[in-house]
C-alpha cells in the first residue's frame, strides 16, 4: 500500500480509536502509538522519509514510535531492574533445578504431546459425588510449587463461589492433576501427583458480559502442598514483557477435539497464529480489549482450542533457558472450536504480573 494511501488509513482507523495501546517495543526505545501528529510526530511528519518498509508496527494500525534518548536510557534501566523481579529469578532458579529436559519440536487439530514434554500442565477437576471418578473440565499452568494459573471461569461460578467465601474452605471435591499425560492410561510415560484445592483467588476485574465475552479472565489456584518438582512435573515461566512480538504459539490441553465433541484424555498441543486486533473484532463480532487479550487460531486449518481447554496456556519458547516454556496467555472463550479463520481469545498474562507476584510471593 503506498505511504500516503497507508496514512489516510491509519488516521481513519485511529479517529475512531485514539490511544489505545502504549505499551514499549522495539527494546525499549520505542512506544506503541497511533500514527497521528499528536501521538507520533516523529514519525507521522517523516513518512516519506522514512518509506513503508522501515515502519515498525506494533499492530496493524499502530506503530512503534521513537522515544527522546533520556526516556530510552530509563526504560533501559528499567528493563535492568526488570531481571531482579521475584518472578524472574524463580524462573532462574527453576532452570538451574533442570539438570535435562524432553526437547521434541513443535485441542482441535492437534497432536499428542509426549511424555514429559509440557511438565507445567494442570489438569482441574472436580470429584463426583459418592464416586471416585473426577470430572476433569480445565486446564492449568503451574507457575509455583503451591500455585495455579488458570483463567476466572473455571472457577466463578455462584455454587463455587458460596464455597470459597466458606472460611472453613478446604474440600477434597476439587482436584489438581500434575504430571498427568493420559488419565484413561495407566502405563503411559507420566508419574501424575494429585493436590486438593485449599483457596483460590480470581481477580477483582473479572467480568463475563452478555455476549459471551470475558474480561479479566485469571486466577489463581492454592493447592494443599508444594509440588514435588521432577522430570514430570516441572514450572512455566511467567513473561516479563507482552510478547506482542511472538506471532507463532503453542496451545496445550485436554478439551474437546471437535465442536460438541468429547474432550481428549490424552494431552494434545496444537500450533496457533495470532491474529490482528481488527481480524480478530471482526470474525468476533465484538471488540476485545488490545491492552488484556490477544487473538489466536488458524488461517489455514482448524487448528484451534476448544471446551476443557479453559485455563490452559498459550506459550512460546523461552529466550535463555532451553528447558523452559513462558506463558503468553490463558485461554479464556471462541465461538466455535475449530473452524478455519476464526480465532478463539486469551487473557494476556504480563499486565497481571504485580497482581500474581503479590498473591505467589507476597510482593
Amino acid at each position: 500500500m503506498p505511504v500516503l494511501l497507508r496514512a489516510v488509513f491509519l488516521l481513519y482507523a485511529v479517529s475512531i480509536a485514539p490511544n489505545v495501546w502504549a505499551e514499549l517495543c522495539d527494546n525499549g526505545t520505542g512506544e506503541c502509538r497511533n500514527l497521528t501528529a499528536t501521538d507520533c510526530p516523529t514519525v507521522f511528519y517523516n513518512l516519506a522519509a522514512i518509506g513503508p518498509g522501515a515502519l515498525k508496527y506494533c499492530d496493524e494500525f499502530i506503530v512503534c514510535c521513537p522515544l527522546p534518548l533520556d526516556r530510552q536510557i530509563q526504560n533501559q534501566n528499567s528493563n535492568k531492574d526488570e531481571s531482579s523481579r521475584r518472578f524472574e529469578k524463580e524462573c532462574r532458579r527453576f532452570n538451574e533445578m533442570r539438570s535435562s529436559c524432553h526437547t521434541t519440536p513443535f485441542i482441535v487439530g492437534g497432536t499428542k504431546a509426549a511424555g514429559r514434554e509440557f511438565p507445567f500442565m494442570a489438569l482441574l477437576g472436580q470429584r463426583q459425588r459418592e464416586s471416585t471418578n473426577i470430572d476433569w473440565d480445565c486446564g492449568g499452568s503451574l507457575i509455583h510449587p503451591k500455585f495455579i494459573l488458570t483463567a476466572a471461569h473455571c472457577l466463578e461460578t455462584n455454587e463455587k463461589k458460596e464455597e470459597r467465601l466458606d472460611p472453613n474452605f478446604d474440600s477434597p471435591k476439587y482436584v489438581v492433576r500434575l504430571g498427568e499425560l493420559d488419565y484413561n492410561n495407566e502405563t503411559d510415560d507420566a508419574q501424575s501427583q494429585d493436590f486438593r484445592v485449599v483457596n483460590y483467588v480470581v481477580h477483582p476485574a473479572y467480568d463475563e458480559e452478555d455476549n459471551g465475552s470475558r474480561k479479566n479472565d485469571i486466577a489463581l489456584v492454592e493447592l494443599d502442598r508444594a509440588a514435588v518438582f521432577n522430570e514430570y512435573v516441572a514450572p512455566v515461566c511467567l513473561p516479563p514483557a507482552s510478547g506482542n512480538e511472538h506471532l507463532q504459539l503453542t496451545a496445550t490441553g485436554w478439551g474437546a477435539i471437535k465442536e460438541g465433541g468429547r474432550s481428549s484424555s490424552h494431552l494434545l498441543k496444537v500450533n496457533l497464529e495470532r491474529f490482528s486486533v481488527e481480524q480478530c473484532s471482526q470474525r468476533l463480532d465484538h471488540h476485545i480489549d488490545i491492552r488484556t487479550q490477544l487473538c489466536a487460531g488458524s488461517r489455514s486449518s482448524n487448528a484451534d482450542t476448544c471446551y476443557g481447554d479453559s485455563g490452559g496456556p498459550v506459550f512460546v519458547q523461552h529466550s535463555s533457558y532451553a528447558c523452559l516454556k513462558q506463558v503468553i496467555g490463558i485461554t479464556s472463550y471462541g465461538l466455535v472450536c475449530g473452524e478455519q479463520g476464526l480465532p478463539s481469545v486469551y487473557t494476556k498474562v504480563h499486565l497481571y504480573t504485580d497482581w500474581i507476584e503479590s498473591i505467589v510471593w507476597g510482593e
